[in-house]
């Protein structure tokens, strides 16, 4: 025993001087703090405010997977150990500098959409072009601490400068420990699983289902985008749809035929033009609302008296936001669990609306003011079946607001593009003054808010979409000047829901609030149909809906006989149906009550039979 003892006092005398003691504590250091900075992580996102850190409970959520924030750590920094001298130095701050911004953007994104983003997402860098206010209302002060370790680092490098200065070399042995050791025990659970069939294996339900925020949890956000990279790379192959796949679907579609009679609104629209405006960020509870006496939306809210609407029609965005709003109305599809649908699947085949809508002699038209790289719309539009597709470089941008031009110089452009199209037309707009962080100018405020509301994100949505709403009426009164409103059919509705998708937690720091401010768990947006014509409306206000049930209700009403769609449409004529509900993103099913379990659970399963239909490009293999 003393001889053994005499070789290990041997080994660290030799090999554990203090420049090699304090090398390895420069190694410890930024190790330690990724460790951290996920639980930090998980701090702000298991918090009801994702703005305010609680560490004590990201702590909680981390803890019991701990080993596997330390080995994906361990694994990056390891690498430094290849290199000599100051070389490892520069490795070291660049591998922190990378996974640090990599953290920062996982809770940014979290802040506005709940969950961690997808490296297809972060691919998407079109979509940063006039995004720098709504990525910075995203930030918290105290996101400095995610910052605080480089100091920590540069001053430990200047003190002990003299350590790193000296010519060390490559530190083979020590790279095999830290790398190795760490990627053993990462793939130890999947290469049980996997390769010798141990379904008991100890962890073995943290490799079983992917959800993106519980990766991010049992892994870490390093290790979830690891994990993730290899999950978009599996997914990137062509779908073949299985035997089982193709019994779901048929299913489904089964499930979902009702056998009614044609009532009153088929085809009382036919031969129509149709115009669709998609409105960014518009929420229905604003509906009808005053504030100060004054109304939010008087111009929606006049369109309602003598309009179809449908004000509980649940938001069923995924991560191409307003893009799968595009996706949705046009292909009554639901859009892609991982990414957005347009940028993965541009090319996709739909028996879509424009499609459709040709086919009975339309011609058919986008008109955004969105740049068509952005959410690669131009290829995604024209993919669904559009004729043509007009962008941002369409207009003169002589008035910018938020993202691009304004809602106002946008519609007064529109008109003539409409009037230049062959009748009957079906044409999709969009607005995009509303869009957050709804900093909306002083000069366009009219509702006369308190100061506290004035400031908050509340009171600047309030503003904004007062703002679209009065664009809204002044597109409608253009339209009426040229002749074009008589014979078309206005669809209006939300791309997906705002403030309280983004900024809910700043609503409930307000000193004075109304009930009617508050988040009722229910994300909906208005879905209006106004015929210039009808002198009197229906508030539908008992459905359940979603975004896919726009598409089969528009062609119930200009007059498209069910059997050309009701085998590719996943949503469902709401002017003729018995049925109330929506699946929303996350899986959940609003209203349902006259459903049986099994359909409600069929109903459930649409989202991931929808996912493979896109992906295995259902429509063209079946056509």
């Amino acid at each position: 025993m003393s001889s053994f003892n005499s070789i290990i006092n041997n080994f660290l005398k030799r090999n554990l001087n203090k420049d090699t003691i304090i090398r390895l504590i420069f190694f410890l250091i930024p190790v330690v703090s990724i460790v951290l900075k996920g639980i930090i992580f998980q701090g702000f996102a298991s918090n009801k405010n994702p703005y305010a850190l609680d560490f004590f409970n990201g702590y909680q959520a981390a803890d019991p997977f701990i080993n596997y924030y330390i080995a994906f750590s361990l694994v990056f920094f390891s690498f430094s150990f290849l290199f000599k001298g100051t070389g490892r130095i520069i490795y070291t701050f660049t591998m922190d500098l990378f996974l640090t911004l990599l953290i920062l953007t996982d809770i940014w994104y979290f802040r506005g959409f709940l969950t961690v983003p997808s490296a297809l997402i972060l691919t998407q860098t079109a979509n940063l072009d006039n995004m720098s206010g709504s990525i910075l209302s995203m930030t918290s002060n105290l996101d400095f601490i995610f910052l605080l370790d480089f100091i920590l680092l540069a001053i430990y490098v200047f003190i002990a400068r003299k350590s790193f200065s000296k010519n060390h070399g490559r530190a083979i042995k020590t790279f095999l420990c830290t790398s190795i050791l760490p990627i053993l025990f990462i793939i130890y659970v999947p290469i049980s699983i996997n390769v010798f069939n141990n379904k008991d294996v100890h962890n073995a339900y943290l490799f079983s289902n992917y959800d993106k925020s519980n990766t991010a949890k049992y892994f870490s956000p390093v290790g979830y985008h690891i994990i993730d990279c290899y999950t978009v790379y599996r997914d990137s192959k062509p779908y073949k749809l299985t035997d089982q796949d193709k019994a779901d679907i048929k299913e489904l579609f089964e499930t979902k035929k009702e056998d009614l009679p044609n009532n009153e609104y088929f085809g009382i629209e036919k031969g129509k033009n149709l115009i669709y405006i998609q409105v960014e960020s518009l929420e229905s509870f604003v509906i009808g609302k005053k504030i100060n006496g004054k109304e939010i939306t008087p111009n929606l809210n006049k369109l309602i008296q003598t309009s179809l609407y449908f004000p509980n029609t649940f938001e069923q965005v995924n991560e191409g936001t307003s893009s799968d709003a595009d996706l949705m109305v046009n292909t009554s599809m639901l859009p892609l669990r991982q990414g957005s649908t347009f940028f993965r699947y541009p090319n996709t085949n739909y028996n879509s609306l424009p499609n459709l809508l040709e086919k009975e002699g339309y011609s058919t038209t986008a008109i955004h003011p969105d740049k068509g790289s952005f959410w690669n719309y131009a290829n995604g539009l024209i993919g669904i079946g559009f004729d043509k597709f007009s962008d941002y470089y369409s207009f003169n941008v002589d008035e910018q607001i938020g993202l691009g031009i304004s809602d106002q110089r946008y519609f007064e452009q529109v008109v003539p593009m409409l009037k230049q199209q062959k009748s009957p037309f079906y044409s999709e707009t969009v607005t995009l003054s509303s869009h957050g962080p709804f900093d909306i100018p002083e000069k366009y405020r009219e509702l006369g808010l308190d100061p506290e509301l004035n400031a908050s994100k509340l009171g600047g949505y309030f503003e904004s979409v007062h703002y679209t709403d009065k664009q809204i009426g002044h597109f409608i009164d253009l339209l009426t000047k040229e002749g074009l409103l008589e014979n078309s059919l206005i669809v209006i509705m939300g791309d997906h829901t705002g403030v309280h998708k983004y900024y809910d937690d700043t609503i409930g720091q307000l000193s004075h609030k109304e009930d009617w401010y508050l988040n009722t768990g229910n994300p909906t947006v208005p879905f209006i149909i106004y015929d210039p014509s009808s002198k009197q409306g229906k508030t539908f206000d008992k459905m359940y809906n979603g975004q896919i049930d726009v598409m089969p209700t528009l062609l119930y009403l200009l007059g498209v006989e069910k059997d050309k769609y009701e085998n590719s449409a996943l949503g469902r004529n709401l002017l003729n149906t018995n049925k109330s509900f929506a699946v929303i993103t996350n899986g959940t099913l609003k209203g349902g009550e006259n459903l049986t379990d099994k359909e409600k659970e069929i109903y459930k399963k649409s989202l991931e039979i929808s996912d493979k239909m896109i992906r295995a490009n259902y429509a063209h293999n079946v056509s």
